[in-house]
């Protein structure tokens, strides 16, 4: 036992006192069953623009700073995220066709993404701390008539036992997902308006507790389409699920709420950012950011001097992406 002890130490010591690289994929889970009532009307067109004045799309910070990071399946940024933009439309049940090499089509477009960030920053302090990912985007949506600023956040970490390869799910593949869906809500609600019924969120609903019940690990896709549904019954039982046993669904849950952007939810989520204290607290802060009032953005700018700020970095990521967008 001490033997091996020793060999894993000198592994976590080479590991990040020497030059190295990782690699890893984006393969998000972005397919869905859950179709808007509309969603046989004509097809959309959306042009993505990329506008990022940061154009590196991956980082390491913390113990990851010297090491080289990539994400093998993912040239441009900017195309595949349109790509998967248009593939959890289509899952919907959305015609949508969503463009980026083409800037003539940014004319006749039904609007324009515009991209001022999309990044996965990633921390890990030693050998001995999790693996950290957050990913973040922060743009705009525009049309004629309309101009809506486009937030989405997550994310989450693992602490790998055997093999770095452990990280690729649970930093990569899970919070890409979830960063596609909030994208995604944000850019129906403001520009398409496509909704689910109520008969279909009741199904839907149905659905996740079926899940729930079986132990699914895909269950948080389904909490999200309550949130993309956009339809405001999706409230109540995006409550109930805001107190749910696992952490992961509560803040799924509370995501929720800033995907659907109802102001009159802020009493909620502030019981829920002052209750509790992990990814379910940077959430419910998240969705007040979503919903953009002057309440809102005050408790953002408080949120500067709590002690998470200072000592973990996704709580401070996820406040100065809000308060920076709110600045532009």
């Amino acid at each position: 036992m001490k033997s091996l002890s020793h060999f894993c130490m000198v592994l976590l010591v080479g590991f990040f006192l020497t030059g190295c690289s990782l690699s890893y994929d984006l393969n998000p889970q972005v397919s869905s069953t859950a179709e808007y009532e509309q969603g046989t009307q004509k097809q959309k067109t959306i042009f993505v623009k990329d506008n990022r004045s940061d154009k590196q799309f991956i980082k390491g910070v913390t113990g990851l700073s010297g090491v080289t990071l990539e994400i093998g399946n993912v040239k441009d940024p900017v195309n595949w995220l349109s790509q998967s933009l248009q593939q959890e439309f289509q899952g919907h049940g959305i015609h949508t066709v969503t463009f980026t090499d083409d800037p003539a089509m940014e004319q006749s477009a039904d609007a324009t993404l515009v991209v001022d960030r999309y990044m996965i920053i990633n921390s890990r302090k030693s050998g001995f701390h999790p693996y950290i990912a957050f990913h973040s985007f922060s743009g705009k949506i525009q049309s004629s008539d309309l101009e809506k600023t486009v937030i989405s956040y997550f994310t989450y970490g693992k602490t790998p036992v055997w093999s770095m390869d452990e990280v690729q799910e649970p930093c990569f593949d899970m919070p890409s997902a979830i960063l596609i869906k909030g994208i995604a809500a944000k850019v129906n609600r403001f520009a398409l308006h496509y909704q689910m019924s109520d008969r279909q969120l009741d199904e839907l609903n149905t659905r996740i507790n079926e899940e729930l019940q079986a132990e699914s690990p895909a269950t948080y896709l389904s909490v999200l389409e309550l949130g993309q549904s956009n339809n405001p019954k999706a409230i109540s039982y995006l409550k109930v699920l805001a107190d749910n046993s696992d952490t992961l669904i509560r803040a799924c849950a509370l995501s929720g709420f800033g995907m659907l952007g109802q102001e009159d939810t802020f009493g909620f989520l502030k019981e829920k950012y002052n209750k509790y204290k992990d990814i379910d607290r940077f959430m419910a802060l998240k969705s007040i950011g979503d919903l953009g009032t002057a309440e809102a953005m005050e408790l953002l700018k408080e949120a500067r001097y709590d002690l998470q700020y200072s000592d973990e970095l996704g709580f401070k990521y996820l406040v100065d992406l809000y308060l920076e967008a709110d600045t532009q």
